[in-house]
């Protein structure tokens, strides 16, 4: 007797797991809460240095950029973005509003960054010059084949790295 009960139990699971199966799907779709789009997926990371508005010190700022954006010409793309100022409100930009880029380029490992003559006309001190010479410096040797940085209005010397005495 004890083994029809056996037989019936193990019977009754039998058929409760068929059912179970077979109206559970097994098949599952993955759906991300958020799509990534091509343009998200081209993102790089950059570090750009602006000023702190309240030591008056260099700072980081990270941002994801397009890095197909930077492939075009990375040292115009990098000066252009310390141009537009800083995301985080605790820091300013160091590179005057009516200054225009003219170009920028790298030349046997140094960056040449041209300023119209509006940089040349602002008249700033040592300190003042310093501080913009070193938030492009910072930025674009942030890059691995950048070694020095030339700042230049309109074509002339407006300020090259203190520490490189090259006669020019």
């Amino acid at each position: 007797m004890q083994k029809w009960i056996i037989l019936i139990i193990i019977f009754l699971i039998i058929i409760l797991g068929i059912f179970i199966v077979s109206n559970v799907s097994i098949e599952t779709e993955y759906t991300p809460e958020t799509e990534f789009e091509e343009v998200d997926l081209r993102k790089t990371i950059v570090t750009l240095y602006f000023q702190d508005k309240t030591s008056g010190e260099l700072a980081k700022e990270t941002r994801f950029v397009d890095s197909k954006e930077l492939l075009k010409n990375p040292y115009e793309e990098l000066v252009k973005l310390l141009m537009s100022g800083p995301e985080n409100e605790n820091y300013e930009r160091i590179i005057p509003e009516n200054v225009e880029l003219i170009e920028a380029k790298l030349e046997n490992e140094t960056a040449i960054v041209n300023f119209n003559k509006e940089l040349e006309e602002l008249n700033l001190d040592d300190i003042q010059k310093s501080k913009l010479y070193y938030s492009i410096f910072n930025t674009l040797t942030e890059l691995t084949e950048v070694s020095n940085v030339s700042i230049l209005s309109e074509g002339k010397v407006f300020y090259e790295n203190p520490n490189n005495s090259q006669n020019s």
